[in-house]
């Protein structure tokens, strides 16, 4: 036993000593995505997500959430960039950090009271690692430890506008989280949050048509009759291709479906969608379901690489009562990943049973947090682990190889 506690003791030293050694390495911090060298920062991001992408990050600033606020940083070995960042500063109270249900009662009780600014490394309106990229062939675990400096360089130099006692790093999805853990010598906590459903399509498949050939007879058939209910009903799908037109009816369809979510950490703007598909060109996709007097549902759709992203959708809750609008919404992002030649289509983590039918997998995600004060990261530790994950139900509906 006390073999044990010298230990503890000893490794707490040694982390100790680890926060408050320099790295050697060099940084540079911005307000604005158009303030840092483009030249160092494309030359990580061209091979990161389309969300570190400077086009895209320059509409995110110009139609950002009411409560956040930019922040991005490169981090140099000697002259080279080897790590980018893009953050956002929120203003989040705490009853926003934990979602609703039983299960998470005592967790509201600790954060109800918090309201404070937080440091988001990652994108509050994405969900995916969109807030951190690596240069080829550098060192995953020096990458992490440099996230952990510059974050902490970051979070002491807004003292000026107001203290910053929370950091959150977001999201770490299936093989991304495994190298990331070497922030616990750092104080940070994970939490594992609802996990995302991904279908995997193999190739070659290039339409919605080859998706359903891959089904067996009894979903394929329920899937098919989702569409022929919608047509029968006088509904059609429809790609838009300028949506400035019809942007406030999708927003207030956007809003139709925020309003029901049990943590809402940030908002978009009426303005957003527009400005996504023309920051993006080709790699954004919005698909809506209409007839002849209203949209009563969209999707939107990002390209990114190889993998399809249902982003956002909105939905008309008065027609989805009686009709499946939004299983057929979930339909049009695997159409449009098919289209694209996409491998893996990510459609989110809510709705985990829709999803599970049309044939996606959990793949576990993480969220790693810190907090100023140190007795507060032992809450934390102990804290999140009573929060539940909902576990997606096993369904086959591919043809088995």
């Amino acid at each position: 036993m006390l073999d044990k506690v010298i230990s503890k003791l000893q490794d707490a030293e040694r982390r100790h000593q680890e926060r408050h050694t320099p790295l050697g390495l060099r940084y540079v911090i911005a307000d604005g995505i158009d303030f840092l060298n483009p030249a160092h920062w494309d030359a990580i991001a061209a091979g990161a997500s389309v969300f570190l992408g400077r086009a895209y990050l320059g509409a995110l600033e110009r139609n950002a959430p009411s409560n956040t606020e930019p922040r991005y940083a490169i981090v140099y070995r000697e002259e080279t960039p080897a790590v980018i960042l893009a953050c956002q500063i929120a203003r989040i109270g705490g009853e926003q950090l934990v979602g609703s249900g039983g299960g998470r009662k005592a967790a509201k009780r600790i954060l109800g009271q918090v309201r404070e600014r937080v440091l988001v490394c990652g994108n509050l309106v994405s969900s995916g690692l969109h807030g951190i990229a690596f240069a080829e062939g550098l060192d995953p675990e020096l990458g992490w430890r440099a996230v952990a400096e510059i974050l902490y360089r970051i979070r002491r130099g807004e003292k000026l506008h107001g203290s910053i006692d929370f950091v959150m790093i977001k999201d770490l999805v299936g093989e991304s989280y495994a190298p990331s853990t070497v922030l616990e010598r750092y104080s940070y906590r994970t939490i594992k949050s609802d996990p995302t459903m991904v279908l995997a399509l193999d190739p070659p498949c290039r339409s919605f048509e080859d998706y359903l050939s891959r089904l067996t007879a009894k979903y394929r058939g329920k899937i098919k009759k989702i569409g022929k209910t919608l047509e029968q009903a006088g509904y059609r799908v429809e790609r838009v291709a300028d949506l400035h037109p019809i942007e406030e009816q999708l927003h207030a369809l956007y809003l139709q479906v925020e309003s029901r979510a049990a943590v809402r950490l940030a908002t978009i703007p009426c303005g957003y969608f527009s400005a996504m598909q023309a920051a993006l060109g080709d790699r954004f996709v919005c698909s809506v379901i209409r007839n002849d007097e209203a949209i009563v549902g969209f999707v939107t759709t990002v390209i990114d690489g190889a993998e399809a992203i249902g982003y956002y959708v909105g939905v008309d809750y008065s027609v989805n009562a009686e009709l499946p609008v939004y299983l057929r919404l979930l339909q049009l992002v695997i159409a449009d990943g098919a289209a694209a030649g996409c491998t893996t289509i990510s459609l989110g983590r809510t709705a985990l049973e829709p999803k599970a039918n049309l044939g996606a997998k959990p793949v576990d995600a993480h969220v790693w947090m810190r907090h100023r004060v140190p007795a507060f990261n032992f809450v934390l530790r102990e804290l999140f682990p009573m929060i539940p994950v909902d576990e997606a139900p096993e369904r086959n509906p591919l043809k088995e190889k």
